[in-house]
Parts: structure tokens; sequence; C-alpha cells
């Protein structure tokens, strides 16, 4: 059923969860394509900064929506966050993969995660990365038993190498349980190394103590606070 306090400047979300309030309200200003200068620089000479800077505006005008819903730990949240909208455009996707080579460590020989979580993030990372005169390669990993059953029975889809030096990268991080479940699926197949963890969006609900107990670099681009008001953002 449609709900009429969705914003008409974004189209409606399928399937919503039902633990959704009725009152939706989008929290983005405006939905219609930013104007930005990114086209008239140089991009391969961008910023990391200014780089930071666009693409925090995309996630707060594109990404992030008034929905009040539960985390994992039972904590409740007044900010629903789409990356979708932003990762998946041409800016987007280009400006993160800057911000993710920055962050990424020297030794990374292969970048990848959870299909639906890193998007195309890996493979652009990899092509930058490449331009730079670094080789590494993606993979994507399998987020259901059902879909690996489908394929060739195995959860990684990618040239990942054995004994390689692993980077996971995921969307938005909650509480690390999705991140950890990768990390499992890779480990399960592959005689690789996951040494690094890097996330677009951190939620601050402890996910970087259950990362770094579980022997692996974490960071993240930007933490909920980044992204809304410190009011906002509070859950």
């Amino acid at each position: 059923m449609k709900d009429d306090n969705v914003s008409p400047n974004r189209r409606e979300k399928p399937n919503k969860p039902s633990n959704f309030s009725k009152n939706n309200k989008n929290y983005n200003k405006s939905s219609t394509p930013l104007k930005l200068d990114i086209l008239d620089k140089n991009l391969a000479n961008i910023s990391t900064d200014e780089a930071y800077n666009i693409l925090k505006d995309m996630i707060e005008r594109k990404s992030v929506f008034e929905y009040d819903t539960i985390l994992p730990s039972g904590k409740i949240t007044t900010h629903y966050v789409d990356l979708k909208e932003t990762l998946l455009s041409a800016q987007g996707s280009y400006l993160a993969s800057i911000l993710i080579l920055n962050q990424l460590r020297d030794d990374i020989q292969a970048i990848g995660g959870s299909w639906d979580k890193v998007y195309t993030l890996g493979a652009t990372t990899s092509q930058l990365a490449l331009f730079r005169g670094i080789e590494m390669d993606c993979f994507l990993v399998r987020n259901s038993e059902a879909a690996r059953r489908r394929g060739h029975s195995s959860w990684i889809e990618g040239p990942l190498k054995p004994g390689s030096k692993v980077c996971i990268l995921h969307d938005e991080v909650v509480d690390g349980t999705r991140v950890i479940e990768t990390i499992r699926r890779v480990q399960e197949e592959s005689n690789s190394q996951i040494v690094q963890v890097i996330a677009i969006v951190d939620r601050m609900d402890g996910a970087k103590l259950r990362l770094q107990e579980y022997g692996v670099d974490y960071t993240s681009i930007f933490t909920m606070q980044d992204i809304v008001s410190k009011q906002a953002a509070m859950f």
C-alpha cells in the first residue's frame, strides 16, 4: 500500500520493513541531480579533501532519510541510510574509490566484499588503482546459500589468488555482523589473509571493537555524526 507521507521527491522504497515509522519524511533537501563542480575539475588530480566533501554532500542529499527503525543491537535510530543512490552513480563511485584508496594499506593485493554491500566499488577502486600503477584485483562474495547453489557452489566470484592480502569493503556498517559473515565466507574458501575492512558509513554501534577483536584493521570514510547533525544522529 502506498504511504501518502513519503516525499514525492523520492520513489517509494519497496518492501519496507515493519519496524519503519509511518511518518516517513525524506531528510534530503532535494533529490534532483546535484549541480557540482566535479565535471569542471581535473578528476585525475582531485584532492582527497575535495572528494570527501563532495561525497559527504551527495550522501546527505541523496542517501539519508528520516525513518524510525531498529538497529540489530535493539537501539532505535531516526535516520535510515540507503547508499545505493550515491554509490551506484558515476560521481559517487569514483569519489568513494578515491577515498578508499587513500585509506588502503600498502600491502593489499585484492579488494571486495558481499555482493549486496560492495556494489561496484571493488571494480572502480581496482581500476583507479591500476591507473596509479597498482595491480589489485577485485572479487564479490555471494550473500546467501541459495545464490551460492545457483552458481558454481562457491561463495566467491572473481580472481582471488591464494595467499593474497585482502581488504573487505562494506557500505554501511552497524554492529559488524554482516562484515564478519563475509570474512568467514572468504576464509572458508580461500587461503587469503583478510587484514583490513573499510566501510563507507559506520553507525558507531560496536563494529569497530568487534572487528579489531577479530584481528583486522578497521576504518570508515564517514560516521553517522559526519552525515547528519549530532542531535539528529542520536540513537
